[in-house]
């Protein structure tokens, strides 16, 4: 029999690697927590990202079709004939482009009865529009917007989405079509080659738009003979107000889902489900091959070092942690305000790291010499702002990060970001994180996005939508100025005389004389068709404005358009001009400037009208 020291001997070989072992089971315990909180959070930013694409790419149709509507609408409150506005439609289509880079299968509808459609299209006598889908969900949506399809589009012989709104008069619709695969294109081609991650496009109703991995078109989750998607239904409506959560099968299948989801315009939503199963296969692979080698290592490191096994695990976790941090950051570095001083925790750039390191003992100095050696001109007097050191903590205050995207010399797009690391007792910031991020191919997007969503895409100018916010901003902020609108006298004259193209020359060369003659300041648009407007901020008396609408008019005067043979181009101007004291609605100055074009209408040639206040708003003035 064993003795009792033995026993005492033999015990410590037992105990330490049950103890390692139960050690090893709760790190990998706690890191699958992590990792499956890691595919939760990749999966929210790629619905985050395909949502901003759709949103953005909805967004141009929402603008186009309410442009569109209003247009129209207005048309015929002018009494507009059935060739009028067949012309507008097919100037919009045009404009748009019947392209698969767009989708866009063009502007139609219902109005006064007759189908006009952007494309001239002209059915047979068969063809009933109003039974049309597009028709049908507009009447029963009383004016709202409304996401139709997909259906079967009887014009192209292929399935279409479309956008569609009930006019003012009750029986009057206008639709946006747009090409079925070019939305689901969008799908796919957002989610890549991952296979472990599906988006679908599903309606409230759970009838599915598009899938980016099957063509489950039109199925509809929530009737579906399928318990899989009964299910992902169901969890979807259970879970409305969670932007990510698990699916767990529960016996109805063999894997387990992480799912989210997001709203989009209408009554559109995205979800993405990805398999967390197949996510995390090769996370217990390589955790039950790292586990024997590491079990075995630490009982080894143990037997001959014991301190030596506490270090390397210990430069195991930080590392670890390091390099999942490391995926989203390219510089980390911590900042002592107090003793300034920085320690360099990671950075992927030699060059960088070198100059960190050899001026950590001189933060401040340090700092600004990687503001001017690193950033873009175009950058530097923001940046030096920003990681100004004398200001952070009032800038932290009541924060814990700060942000700001700069260009660096190379002329890529990168973040940079003020974490709080520690604070005294009085709440001042003592120590800061200071990390960057590349960040250029999503800025590049979103600024092509943004430029797509405010510009006018035949002049370059703002659109309607664009031009009209950013006047009620500054309305709002009680800057006030000169509003003033026109259009073109005759213009119909001109496209139907001299073509569309050279109409378009027209248009385009109103658009850039205005960008050359107002400020960069000033906000010029193109309200749709032949219709101009722009508001002047600090411009307040009539004597300027002549002198300004003196000035365009002449420029438009002097455009030499050579098929025009020598035409005159003349245009009727309205103006109105807000104080700073005034509070009425964009609106109530729009219709002021409209009020003033109408009467310079009847004024032959080019002529301008201002809006004369009465003495109660001059006093108030």
């Amino acid at each position: 029999m064993l003795n009792k020291k033995k026993i005492i001997r033999i015990i410590p070989f037992f105990f330490w690697p049950v103890v390692i072992l139960v050690a090893f089971f709760w790190v990998y315990s706690n890191y699958e927590n992590l990792y499956l909180k890691n595919i939760e959070y990749r999966g929210a930013k790629t619905t985050s990202y395909i949502a901003d694409s759709f949103l953005t790419y909805l967004g141009n149709i929402d603008n186009t079709l309410k442009s569109c509507a209003s247009s129209a609408e207005y048309m015929m409150a002018k009494g507009a004939s059935e060739e009028e506005i067949r012309d507008y439609l097919v100037y919009e289509s045009e404009n748009l482009g019947i392209t698969t880079k767009t989708g866009s299968r063009g502007v139609f509808g219902v109005f006064n009865g007759r189908f006009l459609d952007g494309v001239n299209w002209n059915p047979d006598s068969s063809y009933d529009a109003t039974g049309r889908l597009w028709y049908t969900e507009a009447v029963k949506n009383a004016g709202r917007y409304v996401f139709v399809g997909p259906y079967y589009n009887l014009r192209t012989q292929d399935y279409v989405v479309t956008v569609s709104k009930l006019l003012d008069d009750g029986e009057s619709v206008i639709a946006y079509a747009i090409d079925y695969a070019t939305f689901k294109d969008m799908t796919t081609k957002l989610i890549g080659k991952d296979e472990t991650r599906t988006v679908l496009i599903m309606d409230d109703s759970g009838v599915v738009i598009c899938n980016s991995r099957d063509d489950e078109m039109g199925v509809d989750y929530a009737t579906s003979e399928d318990l899989c998607q009964r299910e992902i239904y169901k969890a979807w409506r259970n879970n409305r107000g969670k932007s990510t959560y698990q699916l767990r099968s529960d016996g109805w299948n063999d894997d387990d889902f992480i799912v989210s989801q997001r709203h989009l315009l209408y009554n559109l939503n995205v979800l993405t489900i990805t398999d967390a199963n197949a996510e995390m296969d090769e996370l217990k692979k390589t955790a039950s091959l790292l586990g024997a080698v590491l079990f075995l290592a630490l009982v080894i490191s143990f037997v001959l070092n014991q301190r030596k096994y506490h270090k390397d695990h210990e430069s195991f976790i930080n590392a670890r942690d390091l390099n999942a941090v490391a995926n989203i950051y390219g510089t980390i570095v911590r900042i002592d305000l107090d003793k300034d001083e920085l320690e360099i925790i990671f950075c992927r750039d030699y060059s960088i790291a070198s100059s960190l390191e050899e001026g950590r003992h001189h933060a401040r100095e340090t700092v600004a010499e990687f503001t001017g050696k690193f950033v873009a001109d175009r950058s530097y007097e923001m940046m030096k702002e920003f990681m100004d050191f004398s200001s952070l903590n009032d800038r932290l205050t009541g924060k814990q990060t700060l942000t700001l995207e700069f260009l660096n010399y190379d002329h890529i797009w990168y973040r940079g970001r003020f974490i709080v690391a520690e604070r005294d007792q009085d709440e001042k910031v003592t120590s800061v994180i200071f990390a960057t991020e590349t960040i250029d191919e999503e800025k590049r997007i979103r600024d092509k996005y943004q430029y797509l969503a405010e510009t006018d895409q035949l002049t370059g100018i703002n659109n309607r939508g664009s031009g009209e916010g950013k006047i009620r901003d500054l309305l709002q902020k009680n800057v006030g100025g000169m509003f003033f609108l026109f259009d073109v006298d005759k213009f119909k004259l001109v496209n139907d005389n001299f073509g569309h193209d050279v109409g378009d020359e027209v248009l385009v060369g109103i658009a850039e004389r205005m960008k050359r003659l107002f400020r960069e300041k000033d906000i010029v648009m193109r309200l749709g068709g032949d219709e101009y407007a722009a508001y002047m901020p600090g411009v307040f008396s009539k004597e300027d404005g002549e002198l300004i609408m003196k000035r365009l008019i002449d420029s438009i005067h002097d455009m030499d358009i050579e098929k025009l043979q020598g035409r005159q181009i003349d245009i009727s101007v309205g103006a109105a001009i807000y104080y700073p004291t005034d509070s009425y609605s964009f609106g109530e100055l729009y219709k002021r400037a409209d009020n003033c074009a109408y009467e310079s209408k009847k004024i032959p040639g080019s002529a301008v009208t201002f809006y004369e206040r009465d003495d109660e708003e001059s006093t108030r003035k």
